[in-house]
């Protein structure tokens, strides 16, 4: 179980909780969560979180990944925990 704040994620059972209510999340923001916990205080660069989420190597700019960690950001309330390492990619701290 890892827990930030008001949030908790069981990673076994790839469930959410906020405030103590559940919260859905797409499979691919799932994934990105997933590995911003288990990499945290690591900066991930949007190809590697593009190899976990959707399987496939990064090929060139892509925006898909910000447009995912917005969702994440705003659903879980982590605007200032999901940070943007500017040219690199994302950190969860």
């Amino acid at each position: 179980m890892f827990a930030l704040n008001d949030l908790r994620v069981d990673l076994t059972a790839r469930r959410v909780w906020k405030n103590g209510k559940s919260v859905r999340l797409t499979p691919r923001e799932y994934a990105l969560l997933e590995m911003l916990i288990r990499k945290r205080d690591l900066a991930l660069t949007r190809g590697e979180l593009l190899t976990t989420a959707w399987g496939y190597e990064y090929v060139g700019a892509s925006r898909t990944v910000d447009v995912h960690i917005q969702h994440l950001r705003r659903k879980l309330g982590l605007k200032q925990e999901i940070q943007t390492i500017y040219r690199v990619g994302y950190t969860l701290s």
